[in-house]
């Protein structure tokens, strides 16, 4: 699956005294398989541009087209200033969003309900979809013994599971996700962004929408940077996050990581490329070993 942004332009309350440019002139290509983090500062358009991935917004100008297989056979979809058959219901499928906070749109009397909804609603016998919340419950990492549970038994992180659980119900190749850690503490943080990476290492696209830029460091293999509405970078993961000059002119906080690799390098230590933690500590503890002859 494929998806082509051309100058994507969106206004809200257009011709009114309320009116406000919230994306402008979007060019972008988002393929199959990729790891992308979205970051920008609080109203750069980060959540506006990923709504228009599955038909949520629909654009003022500019033209989104979607390219995959359905039934195996080849589907473009083109919408704005040209415009194609547009089947709304087949892009939803195909690009799951989960939103911020997205537990609270948890309503189902049973997880088993709440993960079945989807399929349900899109055609799949009751059955089959209960057996497909069974398979997704586990892929978040939760047993099959919450399936009769209500929801709202539930931790903070572990509704945040089942959230993600029922759009993966759907199997979007595309899973879009908006602050996906919110509110967590530091063991729920890195249960959901392992859920990620290994939802990326099935081969879904994942696409995160965060003001967290060590996660993003860590997880992600492509940035794409919004202010105003633009896009004011594009570019490989370690690149767009190691330039902290230009991160603090875009209101954003660099990697902590990097900040203290900076730091390292300013007293003379060589540190090479890491994205994590424990790439440091295992290069620090080399180069200790290294001078002490070990």
């Amino acid at each position: 699956m494929q998806i082509k942004i051309n100058n994507l332009k969106h206004v809200f309350n257009k011709n009114s005294p309320w009116e406000f440019l919230a994306l402008d002139g979007i060019n972008l290509n988002i393929k199959d398989g990729e790891y992308i983090g979205v970051i920008g500062a609080t109203g750069s358009g980060k959540t506006t541009l990923i709504e228009h991935f599955n038909g949520l917004l629909r654009a003022t100008n500019g033209n989104i087209e979607w390219d995959f297989i359905k039934d195996n056979i080849q589907q473009k979809f083109i919408y704005g200033e040209t415009k194609s058959k547009f089947k709304i219901k087949d892009l939803r499928k195909k690009i799951g969003i989960v939103f911020q906070f997205a537990e609270y749109q948890l309503f189902k009397n049973t997880i088993k309900e709440d993960i079945a909804f989807g399929p349900i609603a899109f055609g799949i016998p009751k059955d089959k979809a209960y057996k497909i919340a069974r398979e997704c419950l586990l892929e978040v990492g939760l047993s099959e013994d919450y399936l009769e549970r209500s929801p709202f038994e539930l931790s903070g992180g572990q509704k945040r599971r089942v959230a993600i659980a029922g759009i993966l119900a759907m199997n979007p190749d595309f899973m879009v996700f908006d602050e996906p850690t919110a509110g967590l503490d530091p063991v729920g943080v890195k249960d959901i962004l392992d859920i990620l990476t290994n939802l990326h290492k099935s081969g879904k696209t994942i696409i995160n929408v965060t003001h967290d830029l060590d996660h993003v460091l860590e997880r992600a293999e492509r940035v794409i940077m919004l202010k105003k509405g633009k896009i004011v970078a594009d570019s490989n993961a370690y690149d767009a996050l190691s330039d902290i000059h230009f991160l603090r002119e875009n209101h954003l906080q660099p990697p902590q990581l990097l900040d203290f690799v900076l730091e390292l390098r300013e007293k003379g230590i060589n540190v090479p490329k890491v994205r994590n933690i424990e790439e440091l500590a295992h290069f620090l503890n080399n180069e200790v070993l290294a001078k002490e002859g070990k």
